[in-house]
């Protein structure tokens, strides 16, 4: 038996040229010395260690316009979260005095001057109703008992007066709003009632009305917080139930394939077919039967939660557990097909690993971009839906607020007082494209396609 030739291992070498070998091509023997320890050393260049997380972090920043987006989300979380901890109102509190204000309101000597206008504007409209001759003898009466007689032009006056008041009355009612823009007085920044002002006026801190109040006198500014928190908490609850049903249900169709892959997706397509909104009501007048009957009087969590938020708004939630969690399970579906027949898998199952373990521990771990991108892609959806149901009146119930609401008792005054409309609107539609926003940034940064 012929004697094994032992192989000596390779030793790290350093290419040495030198100018002769880059003119002439020649390498000579030098270029091919064994590497010391500091080109050893530098050899490989030294790379801080990254984790998935933190590369995707990093290719998420470079998006400026996911970044801004990002920026004006915390502030709306902290302006819905934080602002009512700041703000002395309720959302349900009604401030007598302050009713109908607008965001800029007025000074307390601008609305004296109009106190002072409408007293003399219903003087003119009490004299109005006299007769020529009751005004003549009224004026007779001031006039003896100042200790005088009135002359012949003066009664002619009089009586013109009366004449020409009887004509025009009627024809224009005074009110607050027609003296005040007869006055063209100047608005002052944030609304305070008359009460408040005096208050103000005597060195008393008060907390101004920025967005007005509405009819009840409640404060627009705190309902429009509670309203955004309520719409963030319908949204990211509706969010993660649809993640957990939906990734569940698709990991399990996309794994087993076959027969059971395809009855699996039969019954998403017969979801898929079945219209929201009218489940919704469905789902929302058998919860209020249920809770006539049970839990009206109740006073523990599920009775305190059903009063706060109101039967819609479980219906809404039952609803997206039903329904919504398709659009999910086939994403994760999709992939699952992808990635089980990868060689890991093929390995996980030849030593003995159970189908739930190898879906849990390397399927679903592998699609974490997707399922992270499509779960922050619902909330907004899902606040668009709580809004849309809101607006039709099948929202929250009163006194609980929500932006849709808020937009819908607007309607009634969004000639006289459009900001009730403006305000809610307008945080509504910064916040579902702040979210959308965000979202498409979460799918570039999280796809390993785009890379960068």
């Amino acid at each position: 038996m012929a004697e094994e030739k032992r192989v000596r291992p390779r030793k790290p070498f350093s290419l040495h040229l030198n100018e002769e070998a880059f003119d002439f091509g020649i390498l000579s023997g030098e270029s091919f010395a064994p590497a010391n320890q500091a080109e050893k050393e530098g050899f490989i260049p030294d790379r801080a260690p990254t984790s998935y997380w933190k590369d995707a972090w990093r290719r998420f920043r470079k998006n400026t316009v996911a970044m801004v987006a990002l920026t004006l989300l915390v502030l709306i979380i902290l302006f819905a979260f934080v602002g009512p901890m700041i703000v002395p109102y309720r959302y349900d509190q009604f401030n007598k005095g302050a009713e109908n204000l607008h965001p800029w309101h007025y000074s307390l000597e601008d609305l004296q001057l109009v106190d002072q206008r409408l007293d003399e504007a219903r003087e003119k409209a009490e004299q109005s109703k006299m007769t020529p001759e009751e005004a003549l003898a009224e004026a007779r009466a001031k006039a003896e008992a100042e200790g005088r007689k009135l002359s012949l032009m003066e009664e002619v006056n009089i009586k013109n007066q009366a004449k020409q008041a009887s004509v025009g009355d009627g024809e224009e009612q005074i009110t607050e709003e027609s003296v005040i823009k007869e006055l063209g007085l100047k608005t002052q920044p944030f609304g305070y009632s008359r009460a408040e002002l005096e208050r103000k006026a005597a060195g008393e801190k008060v907390f101004p009305h920025v967005f007005g109040t509405d009819g009840f006198g409640r404060d627009n500014m705190v309902r429009t917080m509670i309203g955004a928190r309520v719409s963030l908490l319908v949204g990211v609850c509706a969010a993660i139930l649809v993640l957990i049903i939906g990734a569940l249900y698709g990991s399990i169709s996309g794994y087993c394939g076959g027969t059971v892959d395809a009855v699996m997706q039969r019954i998403v397509e017969v979801i898929q077919s079945v219209p929201e909104v009218l489940v919704i009501l469905l789902i929302s007048v058998v919860l209020k039967e249920r809770f006539n009957e049970t839990l009206a009087n109740s006073t523990g969590v599920i009775g305190t939660l059903f009063h706060t938020v109101g039967t819609n708004v479980i219906a809404m939630f039952i609803a997206f557990g039903a329904l919504y969690w398709v659009t999910m399970s086939r994403i994760i579906r999709g992939q699952i097909l992808q990635l089980k027949q990868q060689e890991y898998v093929t390995a996980a199952r030849a030593l003995g690993a159970r189908g739930g373990r190898i879906i849990k521990k390397h399927l679903l771990p592998n699609c974490v971009g997707q399922i992270v991108t499509t779960t922050f892609l619902q909330i907004p959806s899902a606040i668009f839906l709580e809004s849309f149901l809101s607006y039709l009146g099948v929202g929250v119930d009163t006194p609980m607020t929500s932006l849709g609401s808020m937009c819908t008792d607007a309607l009634g005054g969004m000639t006289s007082y459009p900001e009730r409309l403006l305000f809610p609107a307008a945080l509504l539609s910064v916040m579902i494209l702040c979210l959308n926003l965000v979202g498409d940034g979460l799918r570039d940064a999280l796809d390993p396609k785009l890379k960068k």
